[in-house]
């Protein structure tokens, strides 16, 4: 991907970033009486979110075709040479209780969504975080860039790169305990005697972008006995968040099999899988 195309899709974020960041304010969050292709009940905000960023996405050249997490299938143009896959709004379901919340896109170098390899062509992983502040992260080769909005001057500022220690403090684990089996019970009650700390807010977005700022620790949602596959979805969230975490250093894994989530197969539009996300030595307990 070269600079200009880079640079492109870094001003469609923001210009998206703003958008959504003003409807989420002026709208309230009611639940529609439609699902998603995972049938997950969707809120009238998913709706409109999604329709906004689709309609933002299409506008550029560089794009040759559009899916999103909300929908059944993708939208493709005739031209341009990239895909870009997109949850509108992750974390939705927490956002009645004011919750950050956020927009996360992965942009593939591929000719069609249904490749089972796509994963490996990802060019850049983003998201939009809509909270106290609206703030962007780009991820590219090698770097993990951060910015900041300014309501008052309608201005964005790049703040400091995002990068990852070794080792951080914090755990955040998806799913309800009934659910985990012993030996991942076991895992998690191994860093609660090391001192770590929860930090799991119901938004991955939210806890992936707590653990980039404070440089390290773990965000987790394992195969579950309620969803042996995992919940969280390939394409739309867990592609772009893996590519994220490993330009800033960190390590993204399907679990104790010890498989890069980025060098899985895409099995269908909306697979799913289990997700593992941390830096190095969090990521190293599960070999244990």
């Amino acid at each position: 991907m070269d600079s200009q195309v880079q640079h492109d899709f870094l001003k469609a974020l923001q210009s998206i970033g703003v958008a959504v960041y003003q409807s989420i304010k002026s709208s309230d969050a009611h639940y529609t009486q439609n699902t998603n292709p995972t049938a997950d009940l969707q809120l009238d905000l998913d709706v409109k979110v999604d329709r906004l960023i689709f309609d933002h996405l299409l506008q550029l050249a560089s794009v040759a075709g559009v899916m999103s997490e909300e929908r059944e299938q993708a939208h493709y143009k005739e031209e341009g040479d990239f895909l870009v896959a997109f949850d509108p709004l992750d974390g939705s379901s927490v956002v009645g209780a004011n919750f950050l919340v956020g927009s996360i896109f992965g942009i593939y170098k591929a000719k069609d969504f249904a490749d089972s390899n796509i994963a490996q062509k990802i060019q850049m992983g983003a998201y939009i975080l809509y909270g106290a502040k609206l703030e962007l992260v780009v991820a590219v080769a090698g770097k993990v860039a951060h910015y900041s909005y300014d309501e008052i001057h309608h201005t964005w500022a790049q703040k400091s790169p995002l990068t990852l220690k070794d080792k951080g403090k914090n755990i955040a684990p998806g799913g309800s305990w009934e659910f985990f089996d012993t030996s991942y019970k076991a895992f998690l009650e191994g860093f609660f005697k090391q001192g770590y700390r929860l930090r799991y807010s119901g938004s991955m977005v939210a806890d992936v972008h707590h653990l980039l700022s404070k440089q390290g620790g773990i965000f987790c949602y394992p195969a579950t006995k309620d969803a042996p596959q995992g919940k969280l979805r390939k394409l739309f969230e867990v592609y772009p968040l893996a590519f994220v975490i490993e330009q800033a250093g960190g390590v993204g894994l399907v679990g104790t099999s010890q498989q890069r989530l980025l060098e899985t197969k895409l099995e269908s539009l909306h697979a799913k899988s289990p997700c593992f996300l941390g830096s190095k030595v969090e990521m190293q307990a599960l070999k244990a």
